[in-house]
Parts: C-alpha cells; sequence; structure tokens
C-alpha cells in the first residue's frame, strides 16, 4: 500500500437496529398458500380427473390405440377390437394394405348410445387423408373398435 492510503482513515457509520420485524407478512402468505393448496385438494377430491373426461376422448383414444396398434404390428390385435371383430370389415382395410405408416388425425361427430357409438374419425396415409364412420363398442367399461 501507499502513504496515502495508510493515512486515509476508515470512517465507521454505526447502523442502527433497534426496530423489531414482525412476521406477520410471512405468516400470512403461508396463510394464503396453505389455502390455495388445501382448495386443490378439495377440488381434486370432489371431481376427480377420471370423471373429466368424455365419450369423445375415450373415443379418440380408442381410435388412436387402434391405428397404433396396426402401425406397430402390421397385423390385427385383438385388444383394441370388439369380440367377433371382422378384419375384412376394418375401417383401415384399404390403408392396411398400403404398407405404409397410418397416422390418427382426429374424431368428429361422436354419437353414443349406451355400449354402442359411432364417429367420423380421420387419419392419413401417406400424408393423406381421410375419413369414414367408426363404430365402437364399450366392453368392461373401454372403447373398442368394430366393423359396424
Amino acid at each position: 500500500m501507499s502513504d496515502a492510503e495508510e493515512t486515509v482513515e476508515e470512517t465507521s457509520i454505526p447502523i442502527e437496529q433497534n426496530e423489531t420485524r414482525s412476521m406477520w407478512p410471512f405468516l400470512v402468505a403461508a396463510g394464503v398458500i396453505a389455502a390455495v393448496i388445501l382448495g386443490i385438494v378439495i377440488a381434486t377430491l370432489l371431481s376427480p380427473v377420471e370423471n373429466n373426461v368424455t365419450d369423445r376422448d375415450r373415443l379418440s383414444v380408442a381410435a388412436g390405440e387402434f391405428i397404433k396398434s396396426r402401425n406397430d404390428t402390421g397385423k390385427f390385435v385383438p385388444a383394441v377390437a370388439c369380440k367377433g371383430f371382422d378384419e375384412n370389415n376394418s375401417p383401415l382395410k384399404i390403408a392396411g394394405t398400403s404398407g405404409k405408416g397410418i397416422t390418427f388425425d382426429r374424431i368428429d361427430d361422436p354419437v353414443v348410445d349406451g355400449d354402442k357409438a359411432t364417429a367420423q374419425v380421420t387419419f392419413s396415409v401417406d400424408g393423406a387423408q381421410s375419413t369414414s364412420t367408426w363404430h365402437f363398442t364399450k366392453e368392461n367399461s373401454r372403447w373398442l373398435v368394430c366393423g359396424s
């Protein structure tokens, strides 16, 4: 250090810390967070997610699984179709013979009548869209694709 720096004396500034701080802001914030969490828990108990899924959503899942099974195996998978499903009446019969990948696009106009349903299913084969009426049957609380 140089002589000029040594001669400069540092003066300390006293800080008064006599004021007491309140815990109220912290307690209020913790209370708000607890109320929000409690509200979420109560809402979940009163309206479980499973009850918020519509038949349209379930039919979309059934159609998507049917198409995915065809893409994964290239063959008919009985687990995604109703009992007595006739592969000759498959909604993917024409697409399945092309050997190209099939993608599920959307489902429109679902009509549910008890354990039976129909919907307009749109899928693509190598970029070309096709829409047809698919039939579904509910077995063991799960929708499955049927021929008619």
